[in-house]
């Protein structure tokens, strides 16, 4: 990596900026508004999601929006806080501090650094393929999951009652079960209420901003009707204006080392939703995209959350549909909404002070529970078993252990089954169908083979976890034959693009042992790739340079030579070749074939 890419890499987002006139500006104002609206009530409530203030989902929403448009490459990626990410917040953190606590919002800020520093780093080094080692089984498994478990956790918020934070759902519905006598009814009124706004005014227009006219209207009630001192209903309470300080949260070797595990997952999880989000609207607008410029933009996103007193941020897909809907023309949109955030902050932040906390859980749930599709498994299960069994347990696992703890679970399930695969590669003996004149699978189709040649074809690149089983199969089935009159063995390398030094070193002790059972090897189709590492290995050395060929068809002009052709004629039924004619006849001239 040179200077000149490092620097393309950091360079400011401002191509759209080009031809900016009134008309895209007014566009961009009526974007950023409309965003904020609602944003400021999201951020609030993914705060509490996310074990923290709700205060403080508006500082992680401060400046994340603008950093993460201008070092990104996206114009319409709404970045922020997220569900998905708050609630692996809380499952990272639970087992180091009290959420809510001084201490717990500075890991948050700390974790927020962590995912930042390695998203950061994901991009500068231009690393962004690694994210598609992630199954996308383990990933419709995590979003059912996650949602669901998002949603019982609000559950207690919904009736009017805390309960113990957890992502394991198991324990949260005892927990709700043990205290559902405390279920206060005018909290399950506020929680209707704000239902009723949010869907009807979602029926009235897409566009309308439900989430922050319920906040406004449940608030106004909290207020004049008292519903905390009267009714028992619980609120936000005190919010502090004025913005954050900028700093460092504090910094223990210790704790950092414990949190690699759980840093990496969310950031993984943040990176996958916010690069879907930005490759599907560039794509759908025809702009230009970079994946690993998204990378930096969103790791400097979550540095500058993790210093302001926040915790990780991603893409909303929600906020996103909206910047594209309204056609947003430039990061200029995106600063309006900090703007926003900004204003909010100075002057009306203890305006939330009466903000019934039932309201944000409500938010919330509508948010996520259309992301529950246990059918999105079973579709997968009903394509590919395997797939559809790694989401499933994705799934389950949910409702034993932290969710973290189940993505990385799935996605070593996912990765395993994928290796268990390559590690016995379907093999498969081939003959020329007399029909077709073309090379065919003998055994799939009951084709009659040559009992002195035996052509078989690994249908995978051989390398260390392979090469075993390759040696061991190609092995037997001489063994089957070589009683039979086998002679030669030719091994077609089309389908083995590649092979490391484990696999070569096998392959050539395969060929000595071949060698020393009395029959003879030919090669073909050996890509170049694949013949150095053979040639490094002492490939030379076991099969002679003539029995080296480029295609099937001329193996079968030299091979077809070397046989016995009395044993053609004497002892062989069948009639595999056109050669074999002249043989049984006893004839001996060869005509020209080619593959």
């Amino acid at each position: 990596m040179n200077l000149r890419s490092i620097s393309q890499t950091f360079s400011l987002n401002l191509g759209y900026l080009k031809g900016y006139n009134k008309e895209k500006f007014i566009k961009d104002l009526i974007a950023g508004l409309t965003v904020a609206a609602v944003l400021v009530p999201q951020a609030k409530a993914y705060a509490l999601l996310a074990g923290m203030p709700p205060i403080n989902g508006l500082y992680a929403s401060l400046l994340a929006p603008v950093v993460a448009v201008l070092f990104g490459s996206s114009r319409f990626l709404g970045t922020g806080p997220v569900a998905m990410v708050a609630i692996l917040v809380t499952s990272t953190l639970l087992p180091f501090a009290q959420p809510g606590t001084p201490e717990w919002v500075g890991l948050a800020g700390l974790l927020s650094l962590m995912v930042g520093i390695t998203v950061l780093l994901i991009g500068v080094f231009r690393l962004a393929f690694i994210l598609d080692l992630i199954s996308h089984s383990v990933i419709v498994g995590f979003i059912s999951a996650g949602a669901l478990v998002i949603a019982v956790n609000q559950l207690g918020g919904v009736l009017g009652f805390s309960t113990t934070k957890s992502t394991q759902i198991f324990s949260l519905l005892t927990d709700i079960a043990k205290k559902l006598p405390q279920t206060n009814v005018y909290t399950i009124l506020v929680s209707i209420l704000t239902f009723v706004i949010i869907y009807l005014l979602r029926k009235v227009h897409p566009l309308m901003p439900g989430a922050l006219i319920a906040v406004v209207i449940t608030t106004i009630i909290s207020y004049f009707l008292d519903l905390k001192g009267k009714y028992g209903v619980s609120i936000v309470g005190d919010v502090p204006a004025g913005l954050p300080p900028i700093s460092l949260p504090p910094l223990d070797l210790q704790v950092i080392s414990a949190l690699w595990g759980g840093a990496i997952v969310v950031a993984a999880i943040g990176l996958l939703e916010a690069l879907a989000i930005a490759k599907k609207f560039a794509t759908e607008k025809g702009d230009r995209w970079d994946p690993n410029k998204e990378l930096v933009g969103q790791g400097l996103s979550n540095i500058v959350a993790g210093l302001m007193k926040g915790f990780p941020v991603s893409g909303s897909f929600s906020r996103s549909a909206l910047y594209y809907r309204l056609d947003t023309s430039s990061p200029i949109a995106h600063i309006i909404v900090s703007v926003v955030i900004l204003i909010t902050l100075l002057f009306f932040a203890p305006l939330f002070y009466y903000l019934p906390k039932a309201t944000l859980s409500v938010i919330i749930l509508t948010a996520v529970i259309p992301l529950v599709k246990p059918q999105e498994i079973r579709h997968l299960y009903h394509i590919n078993p395997v797939d559809g069994v790694v989401a499933g347990l994705t799934f389950v696992s949910v409702f034993i252990m932290d969710l973290w703890q189940a993505i990385l679970m799935g996605a070593i399930l996912a990765f395993g089954s994928f290796v268990y695969k390559t590690m016995y590669p379907r093999i498969i003996v081939i003959t020329r169908s007399p029909k077709t004149q073309t090379f065919e699978n003998a055994e799939a189709e009951g084709l009659p083979e040559c009992p002195q040649l035996l052509y078989v074809r690994p249908q995978m690149s051989i390398y260390f976890g392979n090469a075993e089983y390759v040696s061991n199969y190609i092995i037997e089935k001489v063994q089957e034959r070589k009683d039979r009159g086998l002679k030669f063995v030719f091994i077609d390398l089309e389908a083995s693009n590649y092979m490391d030094a484990v696999g070569a070193e096998n392959f050539i002790r395969m060929l000595q042992r071949l060698k020393a059972m009395g029959v003879s090897t030919a090669l073909g189709n050996i890509n170049r790739i694949v013949m150095p590492v053979l040639e490094r290995a002492g490939l030379k050395e076991v099969v002679p340079e003539g029995m080296i060929f480029g295609s099937k068809g001329q193996s079968l002009n030299v091979l077809l030579n070397k046989i016995d052709h009395q044993f053609c004629a004497q002892v062989c039924p069948h009639v595999v070749f056109k050669e074999c004619i002249e043989f049984k006849s006893g004839e001996t001239r060869l005509s020209s074939q080619e593959d």
